[in-house]
């Protein structure tokens, strides 16, 4: 299948043969409900079994769960991408890997774990695995699947934290931690680099050219970096969809910039929460308790020092906010099962450079 960029749109949004069925099987049983048991009596079950089409008045209720290895050994490759076809039924199912879709035009109603949501143009939905989700398109808009390979995903997505930090938890959290009850939902809105990037994978899939594969990981790796520089701050997850105006990165970010003498209660204060309340925010959405996320910072700047200034341990105590050097040594062996000054010495860099916390 050859696909050019410049007509991509047209491509796209022009209807295939599946879903000239589809909207003519919606169309018999919304239009003409009276005889739509005749219209079913009458379809071909020959062309529904080759075009592998789902027919609820004929199949039942259908609850598929598909494996990673039966469908990645079908596809022959890490990442699978095709069209929603629109008008087909819309049935709950989940599966072994994850999968992320994009609304390049129009709008879809979006089901994870009996919750629905509304999602635009631009919106892009990462599900992972093990989540019962559907998705309902009854008209033109337009909506691209993409279906990732657990291994791929991780090694694309998470491999851009090379420092571990408390946005890279967050997101580890909601999609490996608790995949059960969870998604990401980036509004990207009209962003064109986002639309574009999406058209490139696609055509590159679909072009079966030599090291396709290659490129697609790399396609991939682009993608989730646009989107995290641009949009990192206009997401939303299930674990706080109940507050539309909170943006965890920011809440993330604030501690970061703050951690050498912010407190539960005065980060409660500044986002406007109750103390309880903004505490079980953190809990639910990290994994990790106010207090834990603050000394993991606190110990990640250390580290940072210690490997790229010659500061005194007890300098670099009191930088990263702490004022008691002792305490400081005990969390320091704690957590790395060494001293500040042991940890230096196995991680000093050659040359030092100034401390930027």
């Amino acid at each position: 299948m050859k696909i050019s960029k410049d007509k991509f749109n047209d491509f796209i949004t022009s209807y295939i043969e599946d879903e000239i069925f589809y909207r003519s099987l919606y169309e018999a049983e919304h239009c003409q409900p009276e005889s739509f048991p005749q219209y079913v009596d009458a379809l071909d079950r020959d062309y529904i079994e080759r075009h592998q089409l789902y027919v609820p008045s004929i199949h039942g209720k259908w609850l598929p769960y598909l494996s990673e290895n039966e469908f990645f050994q079908t596809y022959s490759q890490n990442i699978y991408i095709v069209k929603h076809n629109r008008y087909s039924p819309e049935y709950i199912h989940e599966h072994e890997f994850y999968e992320f879709f994009y609304v390049y035009s129009g709008t879809c109603i979006n089901k994870i774990q009996e919750k629905k949501q509304v999602c635009q143009a631009g919106d892009l939905c990462i599900i992972p695995p093990k989540t019962k989700h559907s998705i309902a398109v009854f008209d033109d808009s337009v909506i691209i699947n993409v279906m990732i390979k657990s291994s791929t995903f991780h090694a694309t997505f998470f491999g851009m934290f090379t420092n571990h930090n408390a946005l890279s938890r967050f997101f580890s959290h909601t999609l490996y931690e608790k995949t059960e009850n969870n998604y990401l939902l980036f509004h990207t809105q009209a962003d064109p680099v986002i639309r574009s990037l999406i058209e490139d994978i696609y055509i590159e899939y679909y072009g079966h050219k030599k090291y396709s594969d290659s490129l697609l990981d790399s396609y991939l790796l682009t993608f989730w970096c646009m989107l995290l520089r641009n949009h990192e701050n206009h997401l939303e997850s299930f674990l706080n969809t109940a507050h539309q105006n909170l943006a965890l990165p920011d809440i993330l970010n604030y501690f970061q910039t703050n951690f050498t003498d912010i407190t539960l209660s005065s980060a409660a204060d500044y986002f406007g929460f109750s103390v309880p309340h903004f505490s079980k925010l953190i809990k639910d959405n990290t994994g990790q308790t106010f207090v834990q996320l603050i000394r993991t910072i606190r110990l990640e700047k250390a580290c940072r020092a210690l490997k790229t200034t010659d500061l005194s341990i007890s300098s670099v105590c009191e930088i990263i906010g702490y004022e008691n050097p002792e305490h400081f040594n005990r969390i320091f062996k704690e957590h790395f099962h060494m001293t500040p000054g042991e940890y230096r010495r196995t991680h000093t860099d050659p040359s030092p450079a100034p401390l930027n916390p």
